[in-house]
């Protein structure tokens, strides 16, 4: 996704007062995963980090995409990958070594506003159960207004009030949203590796990634969401070639008013990472 370099000049004094956070769990949407073995999320699990818990998806037999700055400064004897399905089959698999992309530089906020390149590669010391949905990435850039789809174990609540309810590592909560705005890390690569969407209210005046129009709405509060805690590392998924692809990696939220309408959220792009994800995974056993 490194070609399209919308700047959204319009955007510019918006972003820069903001202050962005390490990415909340889903608001709103379209609500909880049954955490099946047949669901299509079932390989989207817990990264239990230190003390915390946050989100990651398998990307192979022994790899999980998650964000840098969940793992960053840890050990792998800190880093566990839990799966959570109702038949009672939930393995927690240690991981064996992480992997951070050498571009992340932290969260502390850039000239944009954000932070950039935040994504990470777990290796696990055991593979995942058989049948576990194993996630292929975009291969492709999206253009803006594409449909996602994201999955993570973050908080829940409303646009109204927020993220009211606790995160919990048993509950996969499921939102839906626009890609609204692409944008290009202000390093030396210049390389466009970030999206960013609003939560949009069931009116334009929430609205804040211009311009109103009803590609830029809600989409209705039954799938319209945002991330919220324990969100970070959550994969968003595009749909293309006929099945959900990971096209990005919940990274923060930004705005005062983080998880309540008019607040907006930012993932990294996969696809600008292919070559590099690809390496880190083929590193290990059983690569995809």
């Amino acid at each position: 996704m490194q070609n399209l370099s919308a700047r959204f000049l319009i955007l510019g004094a918006l972003l820069l007062s903001m202050v962005a956070q390490s990415a909340w769990a889903v608001v709103g949407g379209a609500g909880i995963d049954a955490n099946t073995p047949r669901s299509r999320w079932a390989g989207v699990g817990v990264v239990e980090s230190g003390p915390g818990h946050f989100s990651g998806a398998v990307i192979g037999p022994r790899h999980v995409l998650t964000a840098a700055h969940v793992v960053g400064g840890r050990p792998a004897a800190e880093i566990r990958f839990r799966l959570n399905l109702a038949d009672g089959n939930s393995p927690v698999i240690q991981a064996r070594s992480v992997h951070i992309h050498p571009g992340f530089k932290g969260t502390g906020k850039g000239p944009d506003g954000f932070w950039h390149k935040d994504l990470a590669v777990l290796e696990l010391a055991e593979p995942v159960p058989p049948g576990v949905p194993v996630y292929a990435l975009a291969r492709s850039e999206h253009p803006l207004k594409s449909m996602i789809v994201f999955v993570g174990y973050g908080r829940g609540g409303d646009g109204g009030q927020g993220a009211v309810l606790d995160g919990n590592p048993h509950t996969k909560r499921i939102g839906y949203n626009r890609i609204d705005a692409l944008l290009a890390d202000t390093g030396i690569d210049r390389q466009t590796d970030l999206f960013l969407f609003d939560f949009d209210g069931p009116d334009y005046i929430s609205n804040r990634i211009k311009p109103d129009s009803p590609f830029n709405g809600s989409l209705g509060e039954d799938k319209e969401a945002t991330f919220a805690g324990g969100d970070s590392g959550a994969p968003v998924f595009v749909f293309e070639s006929g099945q959900w692809r990971i096209v990005g990696v919940a990274a923060f939220v930004a705005g005062q008013d983080a998880g309540r309408f008019g607040s907006i959220a930012g993932a990294t792009l996969t696809p600008a990472f292919m070559e590099w994800i690809r390496e880190t995974a083929d590193s290990g056993p059983d690569s995809p």
